[in-house]
């Protein structure tokens, strides 16, 4: 998953969040304006307060389905949000394993070169020597560099995972909290 994919994720989150909101509302119209019904409408006490009472639970049911429907989404999310996290993971990981297999492989080159040029120029040993040095400086300034980009990889991808746990944690308890406000409402 691309960066575009995820703030597309991202957006479409967003919208379902917005479609729940008015859904709620809705919800709570509907049954605001039946119980009003309900009161206003010319029947005996005991009966009013029967139809009362059996719309205030068809209410709350509703409240519940609904912050349920919500914790799964959310659920759901926060579990497609740690596969994609393994998955970048793997992939840096075999980034990581391909960039020392390349960089053995070089050095292998780079011996192998340098055993010839030996055999071959005897008198010109001491060039071959600091050839040989440069060689193993840049081996090894490139696998600094190698260490490095993936050490910053690493930390880059602890950070999205956090914050990903983080988004997932914070939306649960808005969610969590919504759905027991609209229940108390209730």
């Amino acid at each position: 998953m691309g960066l575009f994919d995820y703030l597309e994720e991202k957006r479409n989150e967003a919208a379902r969040r917005r479609r729940l909101k008015d859904i709620s509302k809705i919800s709570t119209g509907i049954a605001l304006g039946a119980i009003g019904g309900i009161l206003f409408a010319p029947q005996e006490g005991k009966k009013t307060r029967e139809d009362i009472v059996n719309k205030s639970k068809e209410a709350a049911n509703q409240a519940i389905n609904a912050a349920n429907d919500a914790r799964d989404t959310i659920e759901f999310k926060a579990y497609q949000a740690g596969e994609q996290a393994k998955k970048t993971y793997n992939d840096l990981r075999d980034r990581a394993v391909l960039k020392k297999y390349e960089f053995d492989e070089d050095v292998e080159v780079a011996k192998a070169k340098a055993k010839a040029i030996g055999e071959v120029v005897k008198a010109g040993a001491e060039d071959i020597k600091k050839d040989v040095k440069n060689t193993t400086e840049e081996v090894k300034d490139t696998a600094d560099d190698v260490k490095e980009d993936l050490k910053e990889g690493a930390e880059d991808i602890k950070r999205e995972v956090k914050k990903s746990s983080e988004n997932v944690k914070e939306t649960v308890e808005e969610t969590k909290n919504k759905a027991e406000r609209e229940v108390n409402r209730k």
